[in-house]
Parts: structure tokens; sequence; C-alpha cells
């Protein structure tokens, strides 16, 4: 077994490198399947600049800062002549100053392709990388079989994977290679008391924390194991010792070394600046070199622990607790109002079961439990391999936080696969003497057993099927619209586009993926989902106000605490003080009538797109809520239906409603019946948009409207049929004295406000 699984120490670097260098292939390879099988005419729609676009809206984020970087910088000017007068405008929310926008600008700088090519295949090769700190601990702890399985089985497993994939331009392509780092210095400082893993460690710490923010609450739990393992090793050292007294126990070498170990880590987890913790963390290092430094260990760990707490390092835990655990009701309260959660309407915050992490994170429930068996086994084998229980933890925390933490468990079920594997070659050569027989054996074993593990998954990287967040037709609508607006203007619309709206039209939006909290969805989904008037009103309001917050919080940071002006905590809170509403169903009602508006300071385009029918009941769930109490109100009723059927005398829709043709009558799934207003039918021709509205009965309730061009039907009610959405981008019914049409195709409009 040994000389099969274990190279000689000649050849052990080469050896582990080849395995790392097929590891990554393999990895990326896999990845990209997508572009092998997406690489077709069909899907020219699919591309932008003569390449593939991004597949996530959170891409368009940090190609924002990307851009910004790069045309900014005066190397580039002769590309970016567009934005050279003002390449990044104040409060755009532009991540100039974030890790991966940094590193798209040094890559663009440094490599001979588009930013549009690095930010599509960037993610294949951050993805891979984490099969090296996985085959380097499978080495080191000399179960490298393990590792490299491991890391073949991490690199492509299902979670992993999916937010990995080509054009998957985000830093959660890093989000293995980190904590992964970090498991295998720590593990490595506990086996072999070796320093340098302790420098290691604390600047893998910075790193990560600088990298990804979030990061803080799993390096908090890998600092815990380390308390737990440094309490154990006392108890341990006092029970041997008990010659010793307590304060020679405590200075024992192997102790100091576990003090030095938590000093470090502290350092670099402080609430302080990325450069004040790396430099923090390279000094002490070099303190722990001095001679007859040994004996202030105990008092470096506690001023190290006064200064995590002095400059706010416990914050970020609590803020992450409260964001992922703690809010999970249907409203926020913020001061006397009260707004919609986001997170009840994001797929991936969903509370998932343990079947469905099981599936994410190794294929099959079947699979997992070996997983978890092999696990188990292995840190018998192997304690160090402990360290990977933060891991395992944030993976199960989808249970509460949804199936965006599943990845983190993947590396950890990995190794239990692994180890499963090699423990079985291990009793082949325990209970089979022919050596000729077990090595082959063993090896056709390893190979059957590999192939059968990752034929799944490969078998689902080759079935994903995502596609690209926007079509080139959309794309084109909003570069064209960019080019005639000012870098200052404000897009109105939802918060699934504002990314890539900034991005392709260099404006400024409301909300993101980023800013999209109940009570700034509020008043966006209150302009998309409700009259024009009061629509017209609540954006001119919005925006304006958003902009005053803004110089107000930027005045605020050179006055003393006294001198600050305090705001109210949202803008609808802020407009219902200064216009001396109590109710904001008051407020709400005034918005129909004209009102004394703020002073105009840039312009506002709404942006309608046709994509946002499937999510815009969802959308309306924002709004048509009492803020007064936090109940939701009465929804608007709007059916979406494609799979109609025409049945002679019966219009046959989805969700068990039909229409009665020769009484214009809605059948509802219950069979009550409802009287139709009107049918419109709405279609495309050579001059543009056509609505042909047919008014049926005066006392109806609800309007069908045949959308030809989309292959649908809507159902709605008066409230939803005279929204800003259905009468603006479906009927192009506008007020003309609010709205102008300024850009529009069938996949997309903009409309000036012209108020």
């Amino acid at each position: 077994m040994k000389s099969l699984m274990e190279p000689t120490n000649r050849l052990q670097n080469i050896y582990i490198f080849a395995l790392i260098l097929f590891a990554f292939v393999f990895s990326s390879l896999v990845r990209l399947t997508w572009v092998y099988q997406m690489n077709v005419p069909d899907n020219d729609r699919m591309r932008w600049n003569e390449e593939f676009m991004v597949t996530t809206n959170d891409s368009y984020y940090w190609a924002e800062g990307a851009r910004d970087l790069i045309f900014c910088d005066k190397d580039n000017a002769s590309i970016g002549e567009y934005y050279q007068q003002n390449c990044h405008q104040e409060f755009d929310l532009s991540p100039i100053e974030e890790p991966l926008p940094k590193l798209t600008h040094f890559l663009y700088d440094a490599l001979p392709f588009s930013l549009e090519t690095i930010i599509f295949y960037l993610p294949i090769f951050g993805a891979s990388l984490a099969v090296i700190p996985i085959i380097l601990m499978g080495s080191r702890l000399n179960f490298l079989l393990t590792g490299f399985i491991a890391a073949l089985f991490t690199s492509i497993g299902v979670s992993y994977y999916s937010r990995t994939v080509v054009g998957y331009y985000d830093t959660d392509m890093f989000n293995l290679l980190f904590p992964m780092l970090l498991v295998w210095s720590l593990s490595l400082t506990i086996k072999t008391k070796e320093k340098k893993y302790l420098l290691l460690s604390g600047l893998e710490v910075v790193i990560y924390r600088w990298w990804y923010p979030s990061s803080y609450s799993l390096e908090f739990a890998f600092f815990g194991l380390v308390v737990i393992y440094t309490i154990y090793m006392l108890i341990i050292e006092s029970t041997q010792n008990k010659k010793l007294s307590i304060l020679e126990i405590l200075f024992l070498k192997q102790n100091v070394l576990n003090y030095q170990l938590l000093s470090i880590m502290l350092v670099g987890m402080m609430g302080a600046p990325f450069i004040v913790r790396f430099i923090g963390v390279i000094a002490l290092y070099f303190i722990f070199f001095k001679k007859g430094f040994e004996k202030f260990a105990p008092y470096i760990l506690a001023g190290a622990i006064a200064a995590f707490f002095i400059t706010g390092g416990i914050n970020p835990i609590i803020n992450q607790l409260n964001s992922y655990i703690f809010q999970r009701e249907g409203t926020i309260a913020d001061g006397e109002l009260h707004f919609f959660s986001v997170t009840q309407t994001i797929v991936e915050a969903q509370t998932v079961s343990i079947a469905d992490i099981a599936e994410r994170t190794s294929g099959n429930i079947y699979l997992f439990i070996v997983a978890i068996i092999g696990y188990g086994w292995l840190c018998f084998r192997q304690p160090a391999m402990l360290f990977m229980l933060p891991l395992l933890g944030l993976g199960f925390m989808s249970l509460k936080g949804g199936l965006r933490f599943a990845m983190y468990a993947t590396p950890v079920i990995a190794f239990g696969i692994g180890f499963f594997i090699f423990r079985i070659t291990e009793l082949m050569h325990v209970y089979v003497k022919n050596k000729k027989i077990v090595l082959a054996s063993s090896a056709i074993f390893t190979l059957v057993a590999t192939v059968f593990i990752l034929n799944p998954l490969v078998v689902n990287a080759w079935n994903y099927r995502t596609g690209t967040v926007f079509v080139q037709d959309e794309v084109k609508l909003i570069e064209e619209f960019g080019k005639n607006v000012s870098r200052e203007d404000y897009v109105v619309t939802w918060w699934d586009y504002g990314y890539p709206i900034r991005y392709h039209a260099d404006v400024k939006t409301l909300v993101d993926g980023a800013k999209h909290s109940g009570d700034v969805n509020f008043p966006v989904s209150f302009a998309l989902s409700h009259d024009q008037k009061s629509a017209a009103n609540m954006a001119r309001l919005d925006v304006e106000y958003t902009e005053n917050r803004y110089l107000t919080d930027k005045t605020n940071q050179n006055k003393s605490e006294s001198d600050k002006v305090e705001l109210p905590s949202n803008n609808v809170a802020w407009i219902m003080k200064d216009y001396g509403f109590k109710s904001s169903n008051d407020f709400i009602i005034s918005l129909k009538k004209d009102m004394d508006l703020p002073k105009k300071t840039r312009d506002i385009y709404f942006y309608l797109p046709l994509r946002m029918l499937d999510i815009y009941p969802t959308i309306m769930r924002f709004s048509y809520l009492d803020l007064m109490s936090g109940k939701s109100v009465r929804q608007p009723f709007f059916l979406i239906s494609r799979g109609s059927k025409d049945a002679g005398n019966t219009l046959i829709l989805d969700q068990g409603f039909s229409i009665d043709k020769q009484q214009n009558l809605l059948v509802t799934p219950d069979r009550r019946t409802y009287p139709i207003k009107r049918f419109v039918q709405v279609g495309y021709q050579a001059d543009g948009l056509h609505a042909n509205i047919q008014n049926l009965q005066y006392d109806g309730v609800y309007s069908l409207i045949h959308l030809q061009a989309y292959g649908a039907f809507l159902v709605v009610d008066e409230a939803m049929y005279n929204s800003v959405y259905v009468q603006l981008f479906y009927l192009e019914q506008y007020d003309h004295e609010l709205f102008e049409l300024v850009a529009a195709n069938p996949y997309g409009k903009f409309f000036k406000l012209k108020i």
C-alpha cells in the first residue's frame, strides 16, 4: 500500500505537484464544459463585445468596480474616453476599494485579454485553486490519497460548482481556498509545533477577512477550537504533571505556542484596517522569535484580547447573527414603521432540510452518510482534522440561513469520502497476503470508487445550463440609453437589475443586490406597482431624499458627535416627518395628488424589463403592506398564464383558472365566476406596439390581457391594470405629463420622469 500510494522522499514534491496540477486541470475542464456546450451560433445572443456575458447578477457589482478602476487609470485613457471626465462619481456605490475589482484591474493590465473575458473566465481558475491546500494538507498529515480524492470531489461539488461556474464572477470563487488554507496552517501548527505556521495562520486570517469580510464568523469558530484545544492541553498537562505548579504548567513550551497562536489570530481579527492587522501579525511573529519572550506569552495574549475588544472585533459576529439567524420574521421593525423582510423572498436564503444539504454537498443522502462516517473515522486517526468542524457547522447553517452556506461543508464531506476509500484499501492490505494482487486490487478499487463518486458531479456539471443574466438585445438597449443620460441620473427598477443597469448604463440606482432591505425596497416597489401619479411622486421623493441622506452623512463625518444631524432611519419616515404625516396611510393617500415636491436635482428614469413579469407578484409584496402595523393589506390579483389552451367556448389558463368566452367570465379553480371588465390584445407591428382594448362589462372585476408577442395571458384586477408596470410596459398607456418613453424594445423600456 505504502509503495503504491506514498512516493519516495526524493520524488515527494514532484508527485504532490503533479497531483495538484491534475486536480486543478480537472476542475477547470469540468467548468469549461459550459462554454463547450453553449458555444453555438444559437447562443450568440448571450454574448457582448465578442464574449459570453456573466451568469449572475452580483457579477455586475464587482465588474462595475473593475471597470471604474480601469477607466480611471490614466494608462488606459484611450479605451475609456467615455468615462474620463468623471470616471467614478460620488455616491455611485461602485466597489473600487474592494479586492476583487483590484485583482481584476491588475489582471487586465498584466494579460492581453478584454475585461469581459477576464471576468467571465476568472471563476474557473479561482475556484480550482482550492485543490492546493486540500492536497497539501492530505500530504502533510500522511493521507495523500485521501487529500487527492477530496480535492477532486470538492472542486466540482454541486453547491460549490453552482457558485463558481464559468461567468460567476464573485468573491465565492476563493471562498473555499482561504478557509482551507487556514485549516491547513492551523492543523499543522498544532501538529508540528513549527512557528512558521503561526505566521501563515495570522496572515491567512488577515487576507481572508480582507477578501471576504463575512468570513469573520468562520475565523472566530476556528479561534474557538484553538481555545478549546488550549484548555484541553492545560488540563492534560496538569493531570500528567501533578508535581508542577499551575504557573509552571502555564509556561510549558507546548502551551506557550498555543498562546502565541491565539494572540496572532486575535490581532488578525481585530476591528482595525487591513494594513494595521497585517503589520501587527508580522510584528507579533518576530516578537515570538525573540529569546526569552516566551515568559511574556500569556501577557501578550491578554493584550491581544484587549485590543480585539477595544477595536470592536466582536461586532461583526453580532451583526451576522442578526442578519442570518434572528431576522426570520415576515417584517422588520424600523422605528414606528414596519417593512417586509427581503430574506423571505430570496431562494438561496430559504431554510432547507438535511436531505437538501446532502444533495448539495455529496450528491445523495447515502454518500452523505458514508462521508460523515468517514470524516469521524479520519478525525479518530488524525485529530488535527477536527479543525474542519467549523466548515461542517457552517454547511449545516443552511438549515437556518439557506443554501448559500452548503458549499462550506463540501471539503469535509470530500475528506470523509476520500478517507473511507483509503481505509478500505488499507484493509485489503491486512487481509490479502499476495502483494501483487493487493496492489492491483487496491489500485483498481480506488480508481473505480473515485470514478463512481465523481460521475454524478460531472453529470451535474454537464447538465448545468444556467444562462447569462441578460441577453444581447437587453444590453444593447441599456448601453444606448446610458450614452444619452447623465451619470448622476437615477434609474428606478427592481434590485435584481440594479447592478447590471449601473454597469452597462453607468447611472445610479436606488436598490441593488446589496442594498435591498425592506425600508429601501418599499418606495421602489411602490413606484413599480401603483398608479402613475403616486409612482411619479414617490420616485422623485425617494431619489432626492436618498441624495440628501448621502450628503448629510458625508457632512456628519467632519462634525463632532454633538453637532451631527440625526436623520430618521429610512426615507419614508424622513419624508413623513418633513411633510407632517403621523400615519403612513395618510402619506400614501397624499401621493395620488399634486404635491410640493423637493427641488429637482437630476433626472429620473424607470426601467421596466420583460423579465420582471415573473417576479412582479413578489415585488408587490414589499409595498402592499400597512407600515403602521406591519400586516399585509389585500394583495392585488395578478395571474400569469403561459400554458393556455383554447377549448372552444372556454380559454383554459394556468393554476386552474379559465375564461368563459361566451359570457365573458373569469372562472376560478373553486368554480366561482367574476365578470371580465375588458379584453386587451397587445402585439408588436412594424411601427411599434399596438394595444387593442375592448370594454366588455362595466361592472367587471378583472381584465384579460393577451400578450401575443410573449405567448402569455395576464388576468389582473383594476389596481394591477392601472399599475405603472402594466400601463407603461405592456400597454404604453402612459400619462404624457408624467412620463416620456425614451428607449424601448420588446425586452425592456425606459421612461423619463417629467416632474
